[in-house]
């Protein structure tokens, strides 16, 4: 059990180091990063419950186990009755310690992912909020027209242009394209 419950606290570390290492608050606005990591203590404290749960079958397993062992040293004045329903107990715990895990994993896997999804998209929308701010110039590119050429009309270079616009090849720029360009 300590090494799935490792486990699990390493996968909440993860999280928590992810939005550190992208600053302070992860690049997001102050009220999506206190949502965050509200969300993350709920993942912690649904692993501590489930790892309680866990503990305590863990727990009757032991108990179960030490009861079997005590009737099968029993001898003759044990009944098989007796011994076969200690078995079948101890059985129906194991079986219920490996659903406990199965849910465990389950959740805070699915937990974690919402989390990492719901990051990414307040991430995305932070991004796209922060390129809206900045100062420039809508451009529609005409027929004849290159990226450099624009560029040099705007007093800009290349470079920012394809930046501002998530633009990786300067030769794919089309008619009828709108661009943003970025101020000097």
């Amino acid at each position: 059990m300590r090494r799935f419950l490792v486990l699990a606290a390493v996968l909440c570390a993860a999280v928590v180091c992810a939005q550190q290492g992208a600053g302070a608050n992860g690049g997001l606005a102050p009220a999506a990063f206190a949502q965050q990591a509200q969300a993350l203590r709920e993942v912690q404290r649904s692993l501590a419950a489930l790892s309680a749960r866990l503990e305590a079958i863990e727990q009757q397993q032991g108990v179960l186990a030490s009861r079997l062992g005590a009737l099968e040293r029993g001898g003759d004045t044990v009944s098989q009755a007796e011994l076969a329903a200690v078995r079948s107990d101890l059985a129906a715990v194991r079986e219920a310690q490996g659903r406990l895990r199965g849910e465990i994993v389950e959740d805070i896997t699915k937990r974690l992912t919402d989390l990492a999804k719901k990051r990414e998209a307040e991430a995305k929308q932070a991004a796209k909020e922060a390129a809206a701010q900045k100062s420039g110039y809508n451009h529609v590119v005409e027929a004849g027209q290159t990226l450099s050429a624009i560029a040099q009309a705007y007093k800009v270079s290349v470079k920012s242009i394809m930046q501002a616009n998530n633009i990786k090849d300067p030769t794919k720029v089309r008619v009828g394209q709108k661009l943003f360009i970025p101020d000097p």
